[in-house]
């Protein structure tokens, strides 16, 4: 007899399963994989790891392939507003009866092994995906990348984004220690893929390609990328090979901030590659359509994204400190008046140099916290503020909203930001349409 019977109810099991410290190894998901008949090794796939635009590039990959006409597989996370936002096939979510039937099919081996909702979720992944025949998937990785679950997969190309200083208390507490972390994704003789990155960071990530006979790929080297019109909703780009600036492409990314280049290069040097690989062709419009419609195909949502005017409403999922950095940069290409900032971040992030780098915006900044048991405290976060003047704590975050909602004129501007947690809970607040 199933144990689960609705999708809620479902749901709120999988969720109950996120552990906080716990160790991360590859026993649990290998156990399950086995259990499921190891699915993972019925489709070919793209391996991403990174700390910053790992998402990005696998929603711009994801997105073109589908444009292609190719049956695509994408596997990311954490989601803006349904759990099955991470399980896509070209676009369209994993379907409620398949949660709920892969979970009761699970149901006693999680009991027996008491594994992470991570885990559970990669493994329903990698099953839906071999069980409806994709013709790639894009994976991208969880936390770090060599005890990352994700890390199971024999890919046909590993690509490592933008390193930076983030779940130190898993990765180290260091740049270099989180880079070995990461580059745990590159196998044997397989082509890895780099993109933006400081050069002891890339020094880490090239000592390992070579222990692993696996070619380096820097897409710093080979693209240009130049902002031709830059506005709220929409940049206009063109995108240039080095060796050859005349062989260019110009297209609409309706994801705003200029860190999306690094992320643009790293993309299509993968895309050229697989290309080679696997002697596809991808033709101009079918590149210049992914982009276009990068939003509706990988539900690339929360990426400095306006969602309303009158006031302005811009959500943006930056819950690390290069992600804070870039949003002073974004703001230079928004209209407004007066700023104001709702924030709340995970009790794992570097939320002192986040709090800092805020600290720079000329706004008023709410500190409040996501229902998520990672969260920090409000009262925690605000212990750590040096301009006091400039911040003010909320009970809730519907509280928060609703105060600044009150204040903000017609031509100001609400800016809620940090964990991709506080996104989801603010449009569980306000639907606003995506």
């Amino acid at each position: 007899m199933n144990k689960f019977s609705n999708y809620i109810d479902c749901i709120e099991f999988l969720f109950g399963l996120e552990r906080v410290g716990i160790k991360y190894d590859l026993k649990n998901i290998r156990a399950i994989l086995k259990f499921l008949g190891n699915p993972e090794r019925n489709f070919k796939s793209i391996h991403i790891a990174g700390t910053n635009g790992k998402g990005s590039v696998a929603s711009i990959i994801n997105s073109v392939f589908i444009e292609s006409g190719i049956k695509t597989g994408l596997y990311t996370s954490p989601h803006i507003k349904d759990f099955r936002e991470r399980i896509l096939i070209n676009g369209k979510m994993i379907p409620r009866n398949y949660v709920i039937d892969f979970t009761n099919k699970l149901y006693k081996l999680v009991e027996e092994i008491n594994p992470s909702f991570f885990e559970v979720s990669t493994a329903m992944a990698f099953e839906y995906f071999a069980n409806q025949n994709v013709d790639y998937a894009v994976i991208e990785a969880g936390l770090g990348g060599r005890l990352d679950s994700t890390n199971v997969l024999k890919p046909l190309i590993s690509i490592i984004t933008g390193i930076a200083m983030d779940h130190t208390e898993y990765l180290g507490d260091t740049i270099e220690s989180i880079a070995y972390e990461k580059a745990g994704i590159i196998k044997k003789n397989i082509y890895c893929v780099v993109g933006y990155m400081e050069k002891k960071v890339y020094v880490v990530i090239e000592k390992k390609c070579k222990e692993k006979e696996s070619e380096i790929i820097n897409s710093e080297k080979l693209w240009d990328v130049k902002i031709l019109k830059y506005d709220e909703d929409i940049m206009k780009l063109k995108i240039s090979w080095k060796n050859a600036p005349d062989n260019n492409i110009t297209l609409k990314y309706p994801v705003v901030g200029k860190y999306q280049c690094n992320n643009i290069k790293t993309a299509f040097t993968a895309i050229d590659e697989i290309g080679k690989i696997e002697i596809i062709s991808f033709n101009e419009k079918c590149i210049k359509s992914g982009f276009e419609k990068i939003i509706k195909n990988s539900k690339f949502y929360g990426r400095f994204q306006k969602i309303s005017d009158n006031p302005k409403i811009v959500i943006d999922v930056s819950h690390n400190v290069q992600g804070i950095k870039n949003i002073k940069d974004n703001l230079k290409h928004f209209n407004y008046e007066n700023l104001y900032v709702i924030f709340g971040i995970m009790k794992d992030k570097e939320y002192e140099r986040c709090l800092s780098e805020l600290e720079k915006l000329e706004a008023t900044i709410v500190l409040t916290k996501p229902n998520c048991k990672r969260a920090e405290e409000p009262e925690i976060l605000f212990k750590h503020v040096r301009k006091k003047r400039k911040f003010f704590i909320a009970e809730s975050l519907d509280a928060a909203y609703k105060n600044l909602n009150m204040q903000a004129g017609k031509r100001d501007l609400i800016l809620i930001t940090g964990s991709f947690y506080l996104i989801n809970d603010f449009l569980k607040l306000k639907p606003f349409h995506l």
